[in-house]
This record gives C-alpha cells, sequence and structure tokens, in this order.
C-alpha cells in the first residue's frame, strides 16, 4: 500500500509518547495509518482524488497539497496544514481509542502499571472527537486549496462541487 504518511512522518505532527525508533515497525502504528487512510482520508477526498493523489506522492506539484503552504482563495490569504496533517488528526482518533489496549489469545486485555491508572473510555472519546473536529477544519481549508487549483489537480473538479461523499456506506439506526 502507499503510505501517505509513515510512523516517523507521524511524530512531526503528532506526540503519541514514543520515538520515531520505537514506533518505526510498530505494527499497531502502521495498520491504524492504513485504516484511517482507506477509510476517513478516502472518504473524504472521494476515489477519483485519492488514488490519484496515490499515483503523484513523488510530484512535484503535489508537494503542497501534502505538506501545507499558504494560498489565496476568493480574495483571502489562507495557510492550509496538508494532507499529511489531516491523516495524523484521523489516526489520533483512531488511536486514542485502542492505545491501551492489546489483543492476545485471551481476548482484549487493558494495560496497567502500579503507578498509572486508566483513563475513562468517555474521556478518550471525547478526545477522539476533538481530533475528528480538527480534521474536519483542516479538510475544509484543504478543499478550498483544492478548489483554487483545479487547474493543478484536474480530477479534483469532479469532487469539490458537491462535498459528497463518494462512498457507498450505509447506516442502520436500530432500536435499542
Amino acid at each position: 500500500m502507499n503510505q501517505i504518511l509513515t510512523p516517523s512522518n507521524l511524530l512531526d505532527y503528532k506526540d503519541i509518547g514514543q520515538t520515531a525508533n520505537a514506533i518505526s515497525g510498530d505494527t499497531k502504528i502502521i495498520s491504524i495509518i492504513e485504516e484511517a487512510q482507506l477509510t476517513d482520508l478516502k472518504d473524504a477526498l472521494g476515489d477519483k482524488f485519492y488514488f490519484d493523489l496515490l499515483s503523484n506522492l513523488d510530484n512535484p506539484i503535489y508537494q503542497d497539497l501534502l505538506s501545507g503552504s499558504t494560498f489565496n482563495y476568493c480574495g483571502v490569504s489562507y495557510y492550509q496544514n496538508g494532507i499529511k496533517a489531516l491523516l495524523a488528526d484521523y489516526f489520533m482518533a483512531k488511536y486514542i481509542l485502542v492505545v491501551n489496549t492489546n489483543l492476545t489469545g485471551f481476548g482484549a486485555v487493558i494495560k496497567h502499571n502500579n503507578n498509572s491508572e486508566p483513563v475513562d473510555r468517555n474521556s478518550l472519546k471525547d478526545y477522539s472527537n476533538f481530533q475528528l473536529k480538527l480534521a474536519s477544519s483542516k479538510l475544509e481549508i484543504i478543499r478550498y486549496y483544492l478548489n483554487s487549483n483545479t487547474s493543478k489537480f484536474p480530477n479534483w473538479k469532479n469532487n469539490s462541487i458537491t462535498g459528497e461523499s463518494t462512498s457507498n456506506r450505509r447506516f442502520r439506526f436500530r432500536k435499542l
């Protein structure tokens, strides 16, 4: 899989309490980055532009989009943080919910130490929701950037007008 954000890049955007060497081979972190990329980022950008982005990760035209830049849109100067920062927020929203949980042969277990106490699950959900709100704000500015640069990103043109999700996800509400 083409990774937009690597574990070592992640540390440029989020403090997860580990060093670059410690997380470089961490399969839990790598899988959460991939999950955030495949679900949240793909849904936010739309299939066509998402795959266009993946095929142009080394293209110089896409570097400002990936890493952040200043731009003008409708006469106002903006700064967009970049797709990597957006993906880091999506990652953090998922990671915070599973950071202390490990799947073992005996089921899911939570880490405990003598000198620490687990954080309340509701606090973790609140933090996760906060990360999603940050991501939403960043995505809004990134969309302004893409809309102001449709000549650079012709595959975005099909996604920029409606802002609708391109996924086929369906939600079902059930009575509890």
